[in-house]
């Protein structure tokens, strides 16, 4: 698999100082009319608690990006409220959706995933827009029925061919495991059905979180996930799971061949699959892999292509002949106070048009984190 790098761009601008200046976190969707929406997080930093929710529009395949708009801004309500993560869609009928979780901002310097952050609710929002993105409604509180209090929404959910929308969440236990659970939220109604696990360890072994979905040309479901160990928090082998019947009931999820963190998954042909994932091994960057039995097996797992390298702070595309310089990611053993640290991530692919895909990412540039967006074409077949 080789792939030609076709330029990587800014989305989010470049504020002054003294603005929420960080800009992580980002979630792409395509709508039916071709135009890409990008949404993200705003904050002073990447897991501060004065986050915000922001959109940016292409109507060029990702060359270039609109002026931000706000989605959601709750900081100067009597009790303000923080901006977690979010993602959008478009359902059937047209109508776009915001999806985030926000929680209470009363102490703005309490870091998300500390002990006490860790405890506090996690709201979870939606906002519609009717006209593709360009306004949206006042975001409306959810009751996600069956789901702890911690749990919040960072992958794209899927739309359905009933209407309904397929939405993975990230929970947390009371025995503080991840757990990824699934749920059909209909628009019409505006409710979601009881949530249900998705990918949860019988043996408390290990977490599961970050789940990336993809629809398999065959219509089945493919899930990829995040999986460390409960103990060590060390980073094992992302894990995969499929749906026969639209997220319903899942295959119990099985190891693959990729070490990896935050990961997102793209359908292409008839069974090609590619996915994008963080590797904090060095040299440290988002990696790309491709499969061509839609996700059993992953061509040369231990040579994949170096798509944003960390070291060179640019992408480069290209395979990865460097000898690793390490069998451990730097973040094993202290996962959740590694995570401030952490200088690029969360991908996020679609397709820009037929034959070019778009990889949005975040990267620390002069300090502060930005969204970015790279265009790419695959040289070969996955």
């Amino acid at each position: 698999m080789n792939v030609k790098i076709l330029n990587d761009v800014a989305v989010s601008p470049k504020l002054a100082a003294g603005e929420r200046r960080s800009c992580a976190s980002p979630m792409t969707c395509r709508l039916g009319n071709g135009d890409i929406l990008c949404v993200y997080r705003r904050g002073r930093e990447k897991h501060s608690r004065d986050g915000i929710f922001i959109v940016q529009r292409s109507m060029d395949g990702g060359r270039t990006w609109s002026d931000p708009i706000t989605i959601h801004d709750a900081m100067n309500q009597s009790v303000p409220e923080s901006v977690h993560a979010g993602a959008v869609c478009q359902a059937q009928d047209g109508t776009t959706l915001a999806m985030f979780t926000a929680v209470e901002a009363r102490d703005p310097e309490a870091y998300i995933f500390s002990e006490t952050g860790r405890h506090l609710e996690q709201n979870f929002f939606i906002a519609r827009s009717s006209d593709n993105g360009r306004t949206w409604t006042t975001p409306r509180l959810h009751v996600l029925p069956n789901t702890p209090s911690l749990r919040y929404i960072n992958s794209c959910p899927l739309a359905l061919s009933n209407g309904d929308i397929l939405v993975p969440l990230e929970v947390t236990t009371g025995a503080n495991r991840q757990v990824v659970m699934t749920s059909h939220y209909s628009p019409s109604k505006g409710t979601f059905e009881p949530f249900a696990p998705c990918a949860e360890d019988p043996t408390g072994e290990l977490s599961f979180g970050d789940p990336t979905m993809t629809r398999l040309r065959d219509g089945r479901v493919l899930m990829w996930l995040w999986a460390f160990v409960n103990a060590t928090e060390v980073t094992v082998q992302a894990h995969a799971c499929v749906s026969e019947d639209e997220g319903r009931t899942w295959t119990k999820p099985w190891p693959t061949e990729i070490c990896c963190q935050r990961s997102t998954l793209l359908s292409l042909g008839e069974r090609g699959v590619i996915v994008a994932a963080n590797v904090r091994i060095p040299p440290e960057g988002i990696r790309l892999w491709g499969s061509r039995d839609s996700g059993k097996t992953w061509a040369d797992p231990e040579a994949p292509l170096q798509m944003w390298d960390a070291r060179k702070h640019r992408m480069i595309g290209e395979p990865l002949t460097v000898k690793r310089e390490g069998t451990r990611d730097e973040s094993d053993g202290k996962l959740w106070a590694s995570l401030p640290g952490f200088t690029f991530g969360a991908p996020s692919l679609v397709l820009a048009d037929e034959r070019t895909m778009l990889l949005t990412y975040f990267a620390v540039t002069d300090g502060t984190e930005e969204v970015r967006a790279c265009r790419f074409e695959l040289a070969s077949s996955v």
